[in-house]
């Protein structure tokens, strides 16, 4: 029926005018898709491969990114990291200029540096969009932890050569040992990266 009216009112010359309400809006993406960096480690201020925080970063990005989406409306769509951007992206090296490369590509990139002293050990992250403005970061930080364990007093007793007025004198003497120091260094484990990403996803 809406067809024949349509085809009359053609005929007829009496097709209405658009008017300024009908009009199309296109909005982009609102979802994310981050670039997981591979981490930066620094001990005593000298960069360090023996560490390699990759995989733990990449997985609790994962972990967390139910929750950060649930309760924090992060709407993030994807997490990738050096072994699965090319699965979205062939075209540029993200191991040579990440930030070049995901701003090219429409991707958000988080930054993680990890510092370890004798004495403090931090993590600090920082998540960039696609036009590389900070947009998000945290910071756990931990101290080098020490623990004294007292030693007991040795007592010692020695007899002193000849008497006095017939009775022998024994003289009694303490010596008293150092406490025992046990230091246990600053290390940045997979617990305090957990809570690194966690404040990082409540701050966007």
């Amino acid at each position: 029926m809406l067809f024949l009216l349509y085809n009359l009112m053609t005929f007829a010359g009496e097709l209405p005018e658009p008017t300024q309400d009908m009009e199309i809006v296109v909005t982009g993406n609102q979802y994310k898709e981050i670039y997981v960096a591979p981490p930066i480690v620094k001990q005593d201020g000298k960069k360090v491969t023996d560490y390699d925080y990759e995989p733990v970063v990449f997985s609790k990005m994962i972990l967390h990114q139910k929750t950060a989406n649930y309760y924090y409306d992060a709407n993030i769509s994807s997490i990738y990291n050096n072994d699965t951007i090319s699965v979205v992206s062939k075209n540029c090296d993200y191991n040579k200029n990440p930030y070049l490369c995901s701003n090219k590509n429409d991707h958000w990139v988080l930054k993680t540096d990890i510092q370890i002293t004798a004495k403090k050990a931090y993590i600090a992250m920082v998540l960039f969009d696609e036009n590389m403005t900070p947009v998000a970061s945290s910071t756990v930080s931990k101290k080098l932890k020490r623990e004294i364990i007292p030693t007991k007093q040795q007592n010692a007793k020695s007899i002193v050569a000849g008497n006095v007025q017939g009775v022998n004198i024994n003289q009694e003497t303490s010596k008293e040992e150092k406490p025992i120091i046990l230091n246990f260094p600053a290390i940045i484990d997979a617990t305090d990266v957990s809570q690194a990403i966690q404040l990082l996803y409540s701050n966007l």
